[in-house]
């Protein structure tokens, strides 16, 4: 025979069930999952600071002074550096075509030293800053004349250590 109580309850203590499972499926949204990806503001800063360490410094023909507009790309590298104190760097010092090949690598050398020591200078830990000498080697713009040769007399600038993304010193606040 059939016994339908039997069939009732079994369907009564069903749907209880069915309506746990179609809520366990529902499509509302869930809340994050913490994502070891850094946030967008983190990767747009961590950029903006790689282009300031990246920035190249220019130097006057057979000079290796630093000029006022070096020293401000300098300073900026200076906060990006307190900001990562595990970043290290090497400055690479180029020189021009003009000149024999012993003096231009001396005159990079020099370069690349004039930064180094304008960094030290502003706190910046030595063992921190490696530097290269090219000399006339790997120039931008080959051929003679004053435009090639400006954009080859520079000091570049390559992160060797840094953490996963650069971290972009805080803003001052101006008081007024």
């Amino acid at each position: 025979m059939f016994d339908l109580s039997r069939r009732t309850s079994r369907l009564v203590l069903g749907i209880p069930f069915t309506a746990l499972l179609f809520a366990a499926c529902n499509s509302s949204p869930q809340p994050a999952v913490a994502s070891s990806a850094p946030p967008q503001a983190a990767v747009a800063s961590s950029a903006a600071a790689l282009t300031t360490m990246n920035a190249l410094i220019y130097f006057e023909n057979d000079q290796s002074n630093l000029s006022d507009s070096a020293k401000a790309i300098l300073e900026e590298k200076v906060a990006i550096f307190r900001a990562n104190p595990e970043m290290r760097i090497e400055i690479l010092g180029y020189a021009s075509e003009p000149g024999t090949e012993h003096y231009n690598f001396a005159l990079g050398g020099r370069r690349a030293e004039a930064a180094q020591t304008y960094l030290v200078g502003r706190g910046i830990h030595k063992d921190r800053i490696e530097i290269v000498t090219r000399g006339k080697g790997e120039l931008v713009v080959e051929g003679p004349g004053e435009v090639a040769a400006a954009q080859n007399r520079r000091d570049e600038f390559k992160l060797l250590i840094g953490s996963g993304y650069l971290v972009q010193p805080k803003a001052k606040s101006k008081t007024y």
